[in-house]
């Protein structure tokens, strides 16, 4: 087709246009270059912890570690309140998960990971990893998965032995939280102020804003994903399918 001068103007501009909006307009959601989403915050919670760290769920609460006082808080989900409280036996304490039976809890500081009771907080199981700095625990398919801040990966471990028996990157630079969804992997990272969201595999699939300024523990509770904040909230958030 035969352009006429008078056309070509407004081509140009088109062009232009069309060029500056290509990226937005074809948009790929589970793109991770896609740029950062927002979660639809349904709720929120106060919580007593001082220095809010691990999340987990145990079917009932959520037990949310505080990193002020190595103790693990057992929170009511809809108000916030303290039901019960545990001492942890680890020294700074900073993640949590739960088994659907027991506490697992890690420390930066320690190459252990152990199982409590979650009636009295006996220790039931240590596992001795030899090496690493633990921040932050999940369970899933009936592994134990620990994000280690000395490699930078997610180890998948066996809960009766330690065994590393698999692992994948972590996509930021420090894991704070850590949880599983039953079909993907959440990874809160403070120092980009973001939440991957990974597959089982550990490919990233979507990166979120983080809803506050200081996002660490993270916790599924069968529906809703919550993320512990240390500005001292814990945000109930939707979880896109």
């Amino acid at each position: 087709m035969k352009v006429t001068r008078s056309l070509w103007p407004w081509l140009v501009v088109f062009e232009l246009l069309l060029g500056s909006c290509r990226d937005r307009l074809f948009d790929n959601p589970f793109d991770p270059g896609a740029g950062e989403a927002v979660f639809e915050v349904v709720s929120s919670i106060l919580t007593p912890a001082r220095d809010p760290r691990g999340l987990a769920w145990d079917g009932a609460t959520l037990w949310n570690v505080d990193g002020a006082t190595d103790e693990l808080l057992s929170l009511n989900r809809l108000s916030g309140a303290l039901v019960r409280s545990l001492p942890s036996p680890l020294d700074g304490t900073e993640g949590a998960a739960a088994d659907g039976r027991d506490l697992w809890v890690c420390g930066r500081g320690s190459v252990l990971i152990l199982r409590l009771n979650l009636l009295n907080g006996d220790v039931l199981k240590t596992l001795n990893l030899q090496r690493g700095a633990f921040t932050a625990l999940a369970w899933a398919e009936g592994s134990l998965w620990a994000a280690d801040a000395q490699s930078n990966r997610v180890l998948r471990l066996d809960p009766e032995t330690g065994e590393v028996t698999g692992s994948f990157p972590n996509p930021g630079t420090r894991a704070d939280g850590l949880a599983f969804d039953g079909a993907s992997f959440w990874l809160a990272d403070s120092s980009t102020l973001s939440i991957y969201r990974l597959g089982a595999d550990g490919a990233v699939q979507r990166v979120y804003l983080s809803p506050g300024q200081a996002p660490r523990g993270l916790a599924f509770d069968g529906t809703y994903l919550w993320n512990a904040d240390g500005g001292g909230k814990i945000f109930q958030l939707s979880v896109p399918r």
